[in-house]
């Protein structure tokens, strides 16, 4: 699936074999011992957040709407990671070892990241500034 707003391809699932077209790459859907279900690439972090969701519309929602969007992808993040594990995750605006920031798409996708429920592509994670 590819989500294209115009002639701007904004994300768009992988394969391993997929040639990168897109900026930022990640895995997510994760199925428990560092293998997860999906991949996807997108032109920046709104893309990555509108690909979990499988929303295109997320890219162009009031901003608002994706504010819902990602408090509703924490608390679900959340809520599967105690119950699959246990562990307490808490959804706020800031960061922290056990936490989902919402503050914004990137915090977000970073926070989400650094507690394994999706994977982002090596070196991403110490890259700052990139479009979001």
């Amino acid at each position: 699936m590819a989500a294209i707003e115009g002639s701007r391809l904004m994300f768009r699932r992988i394969n391993p074999a997929s040639r990168q077209e897109l900026q930022l790459r990640m895995l997510f859907q994760p199925a428990g011992e560092g293998v997860f279900f999906r991949a996807c690439e997108a032109d920046g972090f709104r893309g990555l957040v509108a690909a979990i969701l499988d929303d295109p519309g997320y890219e162009t929602a009031l901003v608002t709407d994706r504010l819902v969007q990602r408090l509703r992808l924490a608390s679900d993040a959340a809520l599967l990671l105690e119950v699959g594990g246990g562990r307490r995750i808490q959804v706020g605006d800031q960061d922290g070892q056990d936490a989902l920031n919402v503050a914004t798409d990137e915090l977000l996708i970073r926070s989400l990241d650094r507690i394994g429920y999706v994977s982002l592509e090596p070196g991403i994670a110490e890259r700052e500034g990139l479009r979001g």
